[in-house]
C-alpha cells in the first residue's frame, strides 16, 4: 500500500470510530416509524465529507460484524482499496481489500 492509500484507509477508520459512538450519543432520526434508525457518518476516505446516512442500528451492526466493511454514500467508494458489496438508494457497503483490509481488521476495537 502506498502512502496515499494508507492515508485514505486511515481517514475511513476515523469515521468508523465516530460511528461506533452513535448508539450512545445520537438520537434516533425523527420523524420516522422505526426508532432504531440513526444518522451515521459516511465512512468514506474524504475527511471533508459531511454526509449522514440513514440506516437502522441493526443494519449498521450487521455491516460492522465484518471489520473490513464500511458504509459510504453512493459514489464515495474507492476502487483502489475496496469493492462495493451491496447498494441501497441511500448508502452502499464496501469491503476493504489487501493491505487496507489488514489495516481495518487490525484497528477494529471490537475484535
Amino acid at each position: 500500500m502506498d502512502r496515499r492509500e494508507e492515508r485514505l484507509a486511515r481517514n475511513e477508520l476515523l469515521f468508523r470510530d465516530l460511528n461506533e459512538q452513535v448508539e450512545f450519543v445520537a438520537k434516533p432520526v425523527r420523524p420516522v416509524a422505526d426508532p432504531s434508525v440513526y444518522e451515521f457518518f459516511c465512512e468514506c476516505s474524504n475527511v471533508d465529507c459531511t454526509l449522514r446516512l440513514r440506516l437502522a442500528l441493526a443494519t449498521y451492526e450487521q455491516v460492522r460484524s465484518d471489520s473490513t466493511q464500511f458504509i459510504v454514500a453512493p459514489g464515495h467508494e474507492l476502487p483502489e482499496i475496496e469493492e462495493v458489496v451491496s447498494r441501497t438508494g441511500e448508502y452502499q457497503v464496501v469491503r476493504k481489500q489487501g493491505e487496507a483490509a489488514a489495516m481495518a481488521a487490525a484497528s477494529d476495537r471490537r475484535a
